[in-house]
Order: structure tokens, then sequence, then C-alpha cells
């Protein structure tokens, strides 16, 4: 690939065209659609660290806190297994190569805020890494039981959100099952910083590679 040679201009406009097609008109779903002993509901990084204060802190990610926790309330009080996923790195992580210092443990970065660790019966995930397949946590859970559907929420769209939701259809791909991942864009969202991550773009990118991949988007899952 020689990326000196390409047309940025031309090649985004087309793709920005492609993007805005494919998210066009996406449906609602319902969560009767959703058994309970054949779903999890994962929430993602919805922590102090990501939410609240800290270096990678977001007021688009909070805003996606109230709607995050009342589906996952909801899927609690329909018996479907909810977990959430929060940051909890060592001090000297790898991973703060690439992104600032952020919830490492013991600095109260990782806990997860108030509402949804309030989930009734919701098991708490720590990950060290952008994707939380890699900790197996949902990795056992999709070997151990009959889990055909998997609803993914939190922060952020681009990064540990797409990760865990293309991780986990891409698994299942190779182990030849079928696994509806389904992402209600109301309740994700990625953090802007004005000339280096722009929300919009990441947010449309991301949504449109995951649909690309198997993910099933849906504006939102009503109860």
């Amino acid at each position: 690939m020689d990326l000196h040679a390409i047309d940025y201009q031309a090649a985004f406009a087309e793709a920005a065209k492609q993007v805005e097609g494919s998210l066009r008109d996406l449906p609602t779903a319902h969560l009767d659609e959703f058994p309970a002993e054949g779903t999890v509901c994962a929430v993602v990084d919805l922590n102090v660290g990501f939410c609240r204060q800290g270096a990678l802190a977001s007021p688009y990610a909070d805003a996606v806190v109230p709607r995050a926790a009342a589906l996952a309330r909801a899927c609690a009080e329909r018996q479907i297994y909810t977990l959430a996923y929060t940051d909890c790195h060592r001090d000297d992580s790898p991973e703060f190569s690439a992104y600032p210092p952020h919830c490492v443990k013991g600095s109260g970065e990782e806990k997860v805020v108030e509402q949804i660790a309030a989930v009734p019966g919701i098991k708490i995930v720590e990950k060290a890494s952008t994707n939380g397949f890699l900790n197996w946590y949902i990795k056992e859970l999709l070997d151990r039981y009959e889990v055909g559907h998997l609803i993914v929420t939190g922060c952020v769209t681009d990064i540990c959100v797409y990760q865990l939701a293309t991780t986990c259809k891409a698994y299942a791909n190779a182990e030849g099952r079928e696994l509806d991942v389904v992402v209600p864009l109301d309740c994700v969202d990625t953090f802007d910083i004005p000339g280096v991550h722009g929300r919009d773009f990441y947010n449309a990118v991301f949504a449109a590679s995951m649909q690309a991949n198997g993910v099933r988007l849906v504006e939102r899952i009503e109860w």
C-alpha cells in the first residue's frame, strides 16, 4: 500500500456517502427479542476514569450512563445475565505508551459509576487492556452456556466497545456458531479532542465497521 498515492479527499468523500447510507434508518429493537437464558448484556468502561475524572474522562461517556444503566437494569429484571467491564491497570501498564495513564488500580478511576454498580446482580469484571475479550471471562460464558445474543453498551465506540463486539463476533464465527451481537447506538459514545480525535468521525466510521463485521446496530432497545 502506497499511502502517498491515496487521494484522501476523494476517498473520504466517497466513504462518507457509504457510511451515511449504511447508518441511515437503523431499526429499533425490543428486549422481548432477547431470551433470558441465551442473552448476556455487557456494559463497557462506564467507570470514574472515563466518565467523571482523569486523563481520559469525557462528558460524552458520562452522558451514556443513564441510558446504559436503565437498559442494564431492565435486563437484570428479566434475568438476563449482566456484567460491567472496567479498565483496571497496573501503574506501569504498557498501554500507557499509547494512552495517558488512566484507571490505575487503587486510584478510584477504575470504579464503575454508581448507576451501573447499583444494577441488581451485575457482575463487575476488571480488564487490563482495551479488549475485554482478552481477560477470557466472556469467552468462558460463550463456551459454557448457550449464549445466542450479546448486547454491548458503554464507551468508547471506536476502541473498547468496538473491540469487544467485533472480537466476540469473530470468535463465534471461528467456532461455527451463531451469535447475535447487538450494539444500541443510544448507549455508546466516544470522546472528542479537537484536531486529534473527532467524536462524530470516529463514532460513524467505527459503527459502520462494526456493522460490516456482522454486528447488528440498532438505534435503541426498548422494553
